[in-house]
C-alpha cells in the first residue's frame, strides 16, 4: 500500500508540473550511478528524477561529456547536470543540493608496482596519479603536486584511466569505489583485474550532489523543491527501494 501511494505521489506532483518547471539537466556516464546505457539511466538518474517528481519538477536528460557539461552549466546554457562533488570554485557558478549518493574515493594502482598507503602519501615519489575529468582534486593531492612528489594527469574517463596503469604510464588513479567495482566488472578481463590493487585506506568519502547554474533566475526555487523531494524520497524507504534495485553492490551507499 505504501509503495501505491508512493506512485501515486509521483504521478500527481508530475501532472502538476508546467513548462517553466521542467528542469534541462546534464547527466554522463559514470556506471553504475550513470549511463544512458542502464535501467532508468542509472541510480543516480533514477534519485533525481524521482526527487524531482516530488517537489513538483520535471526532469529531462541529456547526455553530455564531463567537461561540456560542467561549462554548460557555468554559462547557463542548461539549468544544471548531475552528479558533482562540490568545490569552491563550482560554488561560483552552481548551487549544489543535498547529497545524492556518497562514496569513497579510494586509490588504484598496479598489483605488481606497490604504493604507501595513503596515510603515509609523505613517501610517495615521483607517482603519475590519473584523475578522471569531473573528479574533484583533493586538497592532499595538490599539496603532493607542489612539493615535487606527485604529478597528476586528467583522464577522459575512468577505463582510459585504468588503462594507463596496466599499460605503466600512470602509477596510479582515484575513483568512487563502486565505480571501480562496476569497471572491473563490466570492462576488465579476469587478467587484468588481478594486475590491479587497492590500497587500504581511502582519501575519504565524498558526498556527491545535483549542481543548477546560478546563471537561471529560478535556480534557488527549484533547488528548494528538489531538496524537499529528496528528503521525502530518504524519508518514506523509497530511495532504499531504488538502491536494492538499481545497484549492484547495494547498501555501499549511505
Amino acid at each position: 500500500m505504501k509503495s501505491i501511494v508512493f506512485a501515486l505521489a509521483i504521478l500527481i506532483n508530475t501532472l502538476c508540473v508546467s513548462h517553466a518547471q521542467t528542469l534541462q539537466l546534464a547527466n554522463g556516464e559514470w556506471p553504475p550511478y550513470q549511463s544512458a546505457s542502464l535501467p532508468r539511466y542509472g541510480f543516480a538518474s533514477a534519485v533525481v528524477s524521482e526527487a524531482a517528481a516530488l517537489g513538483g519538477l520535471q526532469v529531462r536528460y541529456g547526455f553530455y561529456p564531463w567537461k561540456r557539461a560542467e561549462e554548460m552549466v557555468r554559462g547557463g546554457h542548461i539549468d544544471g547536470s548531475l552528479v558533482w562533488s562540490q568545490t569552491p570554485l563550482r560554488d561560483s557558478f552552481a548551487l549544489f543540493s543535498e547529497p545524492i549518493i556518497q562514496d569513497r574515493e579510494i586509490i588504484i594502482h598496479h598489483a605488481g608496482k606497490p604504493l604507501p598507503d595513503w596515510p603515509l602519501r609523505q613517501q610517495w615519489q615521483g607517482v603519475h596519479l590519473a584523475l578522471p575529468l569531473g573528479s574533484r582534486t583533493f586538497h592532499e593531492l595538490v599539496r603532493l603536486e607542489r612539493e615535487g612528489k606527485v604529478a597528476y594527469h586528467r583522464v577522459e574517463n575512468p577505463e582510459n584511466g585504468l588503462r594507463m596503469i596496466l599499460a605503466g604510464r600512470m602509477t596510479a588513479m582515484t575513483m568512487a569505489h563502486s565505480v571501480y567495482q562496476s569497471l572491473r566488472q563490466d570492462k576488465l578481463t579476469a587478467q587484468e583485474r588481478s594486475q590491479l590493487a587497492t590500497l587500504p585506506t581511502p582519501i575519504e568519502t565524498v558526498p556527491f550532489r545535483l549542481m543548477l547554474s546560478r546563471a537561471r533566475p529560478q535556480a534557488t526555487a527549484q533547488l528548494a523543491a528538489f531538496n524537499r523531494g529528496l528528503q521525502q524520497l530518504r524519508q518514506t524507504g523509497r530511495y532504499a527501494q531504488l538502491e536494492l534495485q538499481l545497484l549492484p553492490h547495494a547498501g555501499k551507499t549511505p
